[in-house]
């Protein structure tokens, strides 16, 4: 099996920004007050008998650092970056490419022992571009997208030393409003707008869980 990934040059070229988000994260680490964040690599398939396979493969980087101002606040930024590939089925390959900005407040409602809880604001703008591989001429641009969304969400947070705090932030029960512009190749363009709880459009895959669990580093 060939990964798309690593053999096409728009791929390599994702790899690169990948380790430089990395790079920049731990250069910048001495000026935080903490830092965290995660990286997910994933894959799937499936195989039938009149369709043959399908493959989807996914890689995303999302470093997390922010300041503590005194002992109720807290604020951060998120920059998001992932890149995924499917193929088979008969169905045209593609892939994407998504980049988000996600800074946040925090504010510690309630503390117990090592048991924090906090309700997070999170404002994020995002910028999703799709490829489709055409039949002659290589990989062409599909449609580019724009997402903007806003999120009020409890955050349950544990303090597991001195310097290290585990995190979940409860998608489950967020507040979010939605929206999009979706421009296609063929110059056609469309508006999405929702609001509700449970709201989550994060994941270029579509499999993020409404319960998440991550670390920060407090320096």
């Amino acid at each position: 099996m060939k990964i798309h990934l690593l053999s096409s040059k728009t791929g390599r070229g994702i790899l690169l920004g990948l380790v430089a988000s990395f790079l920049f994260c731990s250069g910048n680490a001495s000026a935080q007050d903490y830092i965290g964040g995660s990286i997910g690599i994933a894959g799937a398939g499936n195989q039938t008998s009149s369709s043959g396979s399908a493959w989807t493969h996914s890689i995303s980087v999302a470093p997390d650092f922010g300041w503590y101002f005194g002992d109720k606040w807290a604020f951060g930024l998120r920059p998001w970056v992932a890149y995924s590939f499917s193929s088979g089925n008969g169905s045209t390959p593609t892939e994407a490419l998504s980049l988000e900005f996600n800074p946040y407040a925090r504010y510690l409602m309630f503390d117990f022992n090592r048991f924090g809880l906090w309700a997070e604001a999170s404002p994020e703008i995002g910028f999703q571009k799709n490829w489709r591989q055409a039949d002659v001429g290589g990989w062409k641009s599909d449609s580019y997208l724009v997402r903007y969304e806003i999120r009020l969400l409890p955050v349950l947070t544990y303090q597991l030393t001195d310097h290290i705090s585990l995190e979940s932030r409860l998608n489950l029960f967020s507040l979010a409003m939605v929206g999009s512009h979706t421009t296609r190749n063929d110059g056609v363009s469309y508006d999405t707008f929702s609001y509700g709880l449970s709201a989550s459009t994060k994941d270029v895959t579509g499999t993020l869980a409404d319960i998440s669990i991550g670390f920060l580093y407090k320096f």
